[in-house]
């Protein structure tokens, strides 16, 4: 797996891999931005994810999933901590835990965000 510097880096890399949607969860789906269309846990899959941790706050603690759905559709779900943690059902964010799913490259997949600079 690539270790990518910033989130908008491993954005662009795997939109050049033709992750070009955008998802958001909603309740006990995930939506896709562009056409509102709405999955169940069931129709995508989770095909790599990127963890990147505040090097000073832990509030900028961010995850970057990579997702295919069953009909072919391939984007991005971008989660801040603690962000869906009120809208969204338990077992939707129960897909997202990709760390008992061999499939899911998780290979050094945590990288500390660097700080941008006040210049």
């Amino acid at each position: 797996m690539t270790h990518f510097e910033t989130l908008t880096e491993a954005m662009e890399d795997l939109r050049s891999r033709g992750y070009t949607h955008d998802f958001a969860p909603k309740k006990d789906f995930l939506v896709e931005q562009s056409t509102e269309t709405k999955l169940r846990g069931e129709e995508f899959t989770v095909d790599e994810f990127h963890r990147f941790e505040g090097t000073s706050d832990p509030g900028d603690e961010m995850t970057l999933y990579a997702i295919t759905t069953v009909n072919g559709l391939k984007g991005v779900f971008v989660s801040a901590q603690g962000t869906y943690s009120n809208e969204v059902s338990p077992e939707l964010m129960a897909k997202f835990n990709v760390s008992d799913r061999p499939e899911v490259d998780t290979t050094g997949s945590v990288e500390p965000i660097t700080p941008v600079s006040a210049n």
